[in-house]
C-alpha cells in the first residue's frame, strides 16, 4: 500500500511538472541536476523565475575593477542562505511570488528595467538614478566577505549590501527586513511594504534584492 501510495505522488508530480513546461526530458524546460544549486518554477505569467542560493552568486570572486562601470536595474532577485530551506516544498513557489510582489513595490518606487541605473566609478563614488533623477553618494567594497557600504545614493547614511558580478550581470542582496527599511525609506511611508512583509513571515534565511546589467 505504502509503494503504491509513493508511486502515485511521483507520478501526480511529474504531470504537474509537464504540465508547467518543466518536463524531465531533454528539452528547453528541462528539470535541473538533482544536485544543482538552482530551483525553477513558472510563475502565472509563464515567466521563469529562480529561487537561487547564496553560495551560488558568491561562487566567484567579485573584485572592484569588476564592480566599476555602469548598471541598469533588470529585476528583482529572491536568493536562499541554505539548500535545506530552498529544498522545501513550498520555497521555490513562495520565491515566485515573493519576486513578483517585490517588483511591483520596486516600480512603484521608481525602479523601472532598462532605465534605472546605479554607477559605481574608480574614485569611490556613486550615484542611483530613479525616477529620472540622479542621487550620489559614496561606496567601499570589501572583496573578503562581498559586502558594499554604500552611503547616500539610497536615501540612507548607510546600507550594506552583499553584492557580487557574474559575467554581466551584477547582483546586489540585502536581508529581507534590511531591504523593507530602505523601500520604506525612499517611500516616506512605513506601510509601504506591508504586501511584501505579510509574505516573508515565515521564510527564514532570505535575501532580497536585484539584478542589474551592464
Amino acid at each position: 500500500m505504502k509503494k503504491n501510495l509513493f508511486t502515485a505522488i511521483v507520478l501526480s508530480s511529474s504531470a504537474f511538472l509537464a504540465g508547467c513546461g518543466l518536463g524531465t526530458t531533454g528539452t528547453t524546460g528541462a528539470l535541473p541536476a538533482a544536485n544543482n544549486t538552482q530551483t525553477s518554477v513558472l510563475t502565472s505569467a509563464g515567466t521563469s523565475v529562480l529561487g537561487t542560493l547564496m553560495s551560488t552568486l558568491l561562487g566567484n570572486t567579485t573584485t572592484k575593477s569588476s564592480i566599476v562601470g555602469t548598471w541598469t536595474y533588470a529585476s528583482p532577485k529572491v536568493a536562499f542562505e541554505s539548500q535545506n530551506i530552498l529544498a522545501q516544498l513550498g520555497s521555490a513557489v513562495a520565491s515566485s511570488k515573493i519576486e513578483s510582489t517585490l517588483d511591483k513595490q520596486l516600480k512603484k518606487l521608481g525602479f523601472q528595467a532598462g532605465k534605472s541605473t546605479l554607477t559605481f566609478n574608480n574614485d569611490g563614488s556613486c550615484a542611483l538614478v530613479r525616477n529620472g533623477k540622479s542621487f550620489p553618494g559614496t561606496y567601499t567594497y570589501d572583496t573578503s566577505s562581498s559586502q558594499m557600504t554604500i552611503t547616500g545614493a539610497f536615501g540612507m547614511t548607510t546600507i550594506k549590501p552583499t553584492v557580487s558580478v557574474m559575467g554581466n550581470e551584477l547582483y546586489m542582496m540585502f536581508e529581507a527586513d534590511k531591504l523593507m527599511n530602505i523601500m520604506n525609506v525612499l517611500a516616506n511611508a512605513t506601510s509601504y511594504t506591508s504586501t511584501l512583509s505579510s509574505l516573508l513571515g515565515n521564510y527564514n534565511g532570505l535575501k532580497l534584492g536585484m539584478t542589474m546589467t551592464k
